[in-house]
């Protein structure tokens, strides 16, 4: 009996990309990248920030035209001069950073621009029967009727992966789509591309995850320094060899540090704040010690990421106290959390962590703007700007043409690895990083991990919120979960806790249950 993998090896290729160059000025972006897509398979892409995987999408996509080489979509060249073309020729894409409207619905948002008409007239009826179909299909809930601003982050990458499916997509280019899912509803998404395939659409699929190669890919191109260095079926390949395929040596791993807690830092007793869309905090007591990393983890939605906005003084608290090194705040904000050496890396980079418009040099100076250092009678001394800038992108790896260019035009990892140099390089005593390694390569990670560790075993208290458990587990030392805005369990990390423990808690099993 033919197996499916067997049978996806054999059937016909869909999409070839066949010697793509792609030069921006002296940067050359991608070095004759060949691959091929066959029909009803998942193709994972893989490669460090700055390697030209999103460049190489984006040609595909139709947003770039490439300066040579071929796009053949079921063996016919093709020629995409925008993304319209893209998508007449089948193709869907979801992007790191989305481009929906805030102001209109989830529905709107996914039928906009492929409205259903009936007489002149749009049909939503129409629209939300196909949309609740894919829904189902793909086993994810959408609040169809709220405003895409009042949506949660995750709710807003499930609706942009629905817009390109109601468009008919059959080759969907996921970009790392599984960044904020919690691991009951990545297994969810994951069982959604299988049925996907087995109706014969086609996935490239970009992802840090290794683990997700495995669990889903049925061959991978590993691309370096914008050229492919290797493909492999999956099953014939070493998670190790793809991490030496990518950044030229498989020992980036970083191993959690056993650490003795200071004093607290920052505290919170009988803590209440307001979401408008999500769980509210309720009577939330807990201490964060100098010295610890401590992380708190919970189902989208459920307080700890509210939590961490609380800390950083983004949202004000509603009920309850704070206090910083023993002293209540009464007006705590984010003004005051700065100026207390409160670091925060927000979960939505690109809308909340920088100026996407300015330069990495100026975002990198956006929190030291009483500095005399770099200000002075309120204008910027900007030879002493750039020359920190450049030296923050060398100890970050940023990948960029230089300390002038706008933040908003690199990739999703390089915007994060900008965040990260400004707030971790003011030696704050408390830093909050929410999802801090989303979208990373390997290397990025292992770099961005030893630097929470940096701080802590330079004294600060470090909060990690991320929806990837395995990455709490490696790191942290203390593990908080939250469910319906209430803490419910609060554990040192150890051999008797796993993911699987902490996943158990989340839905809603006591601490005992779980273990």
């Amino acid at each position: 009996m033919t197996r499916p993998d067997d049978m996806r090896a054999q059937a016909p290729v869909v999409l070839e990309l066949r010697d793509v160059d792609k030069h921006f000025g002296p940067v050359h972006a991608n070095r004759s990248v060949s691959l091929s897509l066959r029909r009803g398979s998942v193709h994972a892409i893989l490669g460090e920030n700055g390697a030209g995987k999103s460049t190489l999408m984006n040609i595909l996509f139709g947003v770039l035209t490439p300066d040579s080489g071929e796009i053949r979509i079921h063996g016919e060249p093709r020629t995409f001069a925008a993304p319209k073309d893209a998508i007449a020729a089948g193709i869907g894409m979801v992007f790191q950073h989305f481009g929906l409207v805030p102001e209109l619905s989830a529905l709107d948002n996914i039928s906009l621009g492929a409205e259903q008409t009936s007489w002149g007239v749009v049909d939503r009826d129409v629209a939300r029967a196909k949309v609740e179909d894919l829904c189902r299909e793909l086993q994810v809930e959408i609040p169809l009727e709220r405003r895409v601003s009042a949506l949660t982050v995750s709710q807003q990458q499930r609706v942009e992966i629905l817009k390109a499916l109601y468009r008919g997509a059959q080759i969907l280019i996921l970009d790392e789509p599984t960044a904020l899912l919690a691991p009951q509803e990545r297994e969810g998404l994951f069982d959604a591309v299988k049925r996907l395939q087995r109706t014969g659409v086609s996935v490239l699929f970009i992802t840090h995850k290794l683990d997700e190669v495995e669990l889903l890919a049925d061959d991978v191109t590993v691309i370096r320094h914008g050229a492919v260095v290797a493909e492999h079926r999956v099953g014939t390949v070493t998670q190790a060899e793809l991490v030496a395929d990518m950044v030229g040596s498989s020992t980036v791993a970083l191993s959690r540090t056993e650490r003795v807690p200071l004093g607290v830092a920052m505290a919170v007793r009988d803590l209440s704040a307001v979401h408008p869309t999500s769980s509210s905090l309720r009577g939330v007591s807990l201490e964060l010690r100098s010295g610890e990393i401590t992380g708190v983890v919970g189902i989208d939605g459920h307080g700890h990421q509210l939590l961490c906005e609380v800390l950083a003084g983004v949202r004000p608290p509603a009920g309850g106290e704070l206090s910083l090194f023993g002293a209540r705040q009464r007006r705590w904000g984010r003004a005051r959390a700065m100026a207390s050496d409160v670091a925060f890396v927000p979960e939505d980079r690109l809308s909340a962590g920088v100026a996407k418009h300015l330069s990495i040099a100026e975002n990198l100076v956006a929190n030291r703007l009483g500095d005399p250092r770099f200000t002075r009678f309120r204008f910027m001394r900007r030879q002493a700007v750039r020359r920190h800038a450049r030296e923050l992108i060398e100890q970050f790896d940023v990948r960029c043409r230089d300390e002038l260019q706008p933040v908003g035009s690199l990739s999703g990892g390089n915007v994060q690895k900008v965040v990260l140099a400004r707030e971790l390089s003011t030696s704050p005593r408390v830093v909050v990083v929410c999802e801090p390694t989303r979208g990373l390569d390997v290397a990025a990670i292992a770099s961005v991990h030893s630097r929470l560790a940096a701080a802590a075993d330079a004294g600060a208290a470090v909060v990690l919120q991320s929806s990837d458990l395995d990455e709490v587990l490696a790191v942290v030392n203390r593990i908080v979960v939250f469910r319906e805005g209430e803490v419910v369990a609060d554990v040192p990390n150890g051999d008797d806790v796993d993911a699987k423990v902490l996943g158990a808690l989340m839905l809603g099993a006591r601490l005992a249950e779980a273990a």
